[in-house]
């Protein structure tokens, strides 16, 4: 039986990805030779990804109003409504620390690989966005419930790699090796945040 030659995509959608990896190209090229070009870059991210989950906190919080927000952080109404207003305002660390106390949350800033900060915000979703707040926040209230917890989790993680080497016939003593680190790692966790009980 003969097959049809195989249809091109249209010239239209060729001349796109064309435009799309030139200009892919063209920004990876100024973020890895300029400083300056990382700096704006980073601020941009960060002007829109901040604002946006400080609205998505106070919206899922007891205080839904930003004057609420700011009544319990000691801020003005003005200043939540600039901090959620993308590029509006430069927060500052004590900012967002006293903004995560008024959430009962954490906080993490940490230095990551540029690819790890665009998965970040190609993942993130302000619609989805939620923290668990220190009053519902198990591994921080029953530590000891919490390892338990996350060593199921992670041999749950692990069962399918071991499944698949043992079916491939490979790398069988890899993915074993992993799953007993892992074991390992979780039951030191757990003796050392229950006094090794």
């Amino acid at each position: 039986m003969l097959s049809r030659p195989r249809k091109s995509a249209p010239k239209h959608w060729r001349k796109e990805r064309h435009r799309f990896v030139s200009e892919r190209s063209e920004l990876i090229h100024r973020l890895r030779d300029s400083i300056d070009s990382r700096t704006a870059y980073i601020e941009a991210k960060l002007g829109v990804l901040v604002p946006s989950q400080i609205r998505a906190l106070r919206l899922r919080s007891e205080m839904p109003r930003q004057s609420d927000l700011a009544r319990i952080a000691g801020l003005h109404q003005s200043r939540i409504s600039m901090f959620e207003t993308p590029g509006a305002a430069n927060v500052t660390l004590e900012t967002l620390a006293r903004l995560a106390a008024a959430f009962k949350v954490g906080l993490v800033v940490k230095f990551v690989p540029i690819s790890e900060m665009l998965c970040w915000e190609t993942k993130y979703s302000q619609d989805d966005f939620a923290v668990v707040p220190i009053d519902e926040d198990i591994a921080f209230l029953d530590p000891d419930a919490s390892t338990a917890s996350n060593l199921t989790t992670t041999i749950a993680d692990l069962m399918p790699r071991l499944v698949s080497a043992v079916a491939g016939n490979n790398s069988v003593q890899s993915a074993t090796g992993e799953l007993r680190t892992a074991q390992g790692n979780r039951q030191a966790g757990f003796a050392r945040t229950s006094g090794g009980r």
